[in-house]
């Protein structure tokens, strides 16, 4: 049986977990500045950006447990994704704030595509035999 291969859709995986990460630190810079100076927005986002971060470089690295990374980063927005959907469709937006919700909306869908594509990459990536390694 020949070694399991790095596969590119995991590396991919990995880059566009660090998307969001950017994503992350931007908004928490941008909170920093300027009249919106809300230094828990700021952490919030800030720990989201190194969580984000790390699963991303840990996939892509495949350092140790990054299967456990990606499917908890994985399933944990797809949590988000539902939870806020939900949440979107339980309250009608007001009339001024109709485009501002069909953006959020565009946003949540590109989360759940992200994890949905995490998911997938790292089931078709074939795990190491460790028989292989004690025979």
């Amino acid at each position: 049986m020949p070694p399991p291969r790095k596969t590119a859709a995991v590396t991919i995986a990995g880059v566009l977990l660090l998307l969001p990460a950017a994503a992350c630190a931007l908004i928490a810079i941008i909170a920093t500045d300027g009249h919106f100076r809300d230094a828990f927005f700021s952490g919030v986002f800030l720990i989201a950006a190194a969580f984000f971060g790390y699963a991303g470089l840990a996939i892509i690295r495949r350092w140790r447990g990054w299967r456990i990374w990606a499917g908890t980063i994985a399933w944990g927005l797809i949590a988000l994704v539902v939870l806020n959907l939900l949440n979107l469709f339980k309250t009608p937006p007001p009339p001024d704030l109709r485009s501002f919700t069909l953006a959020t909306q565009l946003v949540l869908l590109a989360f759940l595509a992200i994890a949905v594509f995490v998911l997938i990459a790292k089931r078709r990536e074939l795990k190491t035999d460790l028989r292989a390694v004690f025979d």
